[in-house]
Parts: structure tokens; sequence; C-alpha cells
């Protein structure tokens, strides 16, 4: 007589194990990719500091000024771009942990 489990049992442990390794690495993915944006914003903000103020600088001398200019233009686009993305998820996120969304 075998007293071992059951074929199903096992099967669901597999399942069980698969599922967990998989949220392990969700888990490590998100915290990966939350590092990688705050360098990203951390490297926009002092190229787009540093470009404004090579723009005045060369404005105040008489020099060309349009390229530095526009670099800190676009850096400020793309952080504030990346600052509106962060909140959005943020948002949707908060939205699935309801446990109840009520009637209906």
């Amino acid at each position: 007589m075998y007293t071992g489990p059951r074929d199903e049992d096992a099967d669901d442990t597999e399942l069980r194990e698969e599922r967990a390794r998989a949220e392990r690495a969700g888990r490590r993915n998100r915290a990966s990719w939350a590092i990688v944006a705050w360098v990203m914003a951390g490297a926009l903000a002092l190229l787009s500091y540093d470009s404004g103020g090579a723009a005045v600088d060369a404005h105040r001398a008489g020099r060309p000024w349009l390229y530095p200019a526009s670099v800190s233009v676009i850096c400020l686009l793309v952080l504030v771009s990346l600052a509106g993305r962060a909140l959005l998820r943020r948002r949707g996120r908060r939205q699935d942990v309801v446990s109840h969304r009520g009637p209906g």
C-alpha cells in the first residue's frame, strides 16, 4: 500500500513553487527598475541644471546658447514625463490593493 503524496498534490506543489518563484522574480524586477528610475531621474536633473546654467552663462557672454538651452529643456521634459509615469503607476497599484470595490 502506497501512503505517499497523491499525484495531484505533487502537481499542485510544483505549481505553487513556480508561482512563488515568479512572484520573487517580479519583486526583484520591480526593485531593480525603481533603482534605475531613481538613477535616471538624478542624472536628468543634473544634466538639466548644468545645461541651463551653461545656457545662461553663454547668453550673458554673447556666445551661442541655443544648444545648451534645448538640452536643458529636453532633459526637464523627460524628467517630468518620468515623474508622471511613476505617479500613474503608483495610482494604478493602489487601486489594485483595495479588497472590496463596492457594489457593481
